[in-house]
């Protein structure tokens, strides 16, 4: 009798390869190799981390946000998701959201990708670029914040 879970090891080659399809911006590969993935391992966030990227990949922002941040309902510890919600609301401060912010939304989000950041450079996340991330978010939000400073 056929059984997916004899396909289980393959689990992360799909991820790798939506991935690949991401980067060659071919997202109806990609969709399908993460469902591909949810349909091996329903409990597995990283479909849900796949069409967040696929969004963001988009520059869709908010729906970027709704697919981390289900992920984080799930996983409330998942740095990685919690690095890439801190970079959406940094893209939405630089003006990627489909309508203009006003500034004290401005400042919210920029706040956001603070707090999202500080917690996963405090955290013990175990994958080096996750939190290179992170520290990365900050530093361009000092820049900002600096460049603000100057005007």
């Amino acid at each position: 009798m056929f059984s997916l879970k004899e396909y289980a090891p393959d689990l992360g080659l799909l991820a790798e390869a939506g991935l690949i399809a991401i980067k060659q911006g071919d997202e109806e590969s990609a969709k399908k190799l993460f469902n591909a993935v949810g349909l091996l391992d329903s409990e597995s966030p990283t479909k849900k981390m796949g069409y967040g990227l696929i969004a963001l990949h988009k520059l869709d922002i908010q729906d970027a946000q709704k697919h981390f941040s289900e992920i984080l309902k799930v996983e409330p510890k998942n740095m990685r998701a919690m690095a890439f919600i801190a970079f959406t609301h940094m893209l939405s401060v630089m003006g990627t959201t489909k309508t203009p912010l006003t500034d004290e939304k401005k400042i919210e989000h920029l706040k956001l990708a603070s707090e999202f950041s500080n917690q996963v450079l405090n955290s013990n996340a175990s994958d080096p670029s996750t939190k290179q991330l992170a520290q990365s978010i900050l530093d361009w939000q000092q820049e900002l914040l600096q460049l603000d400073a100057q005007r």
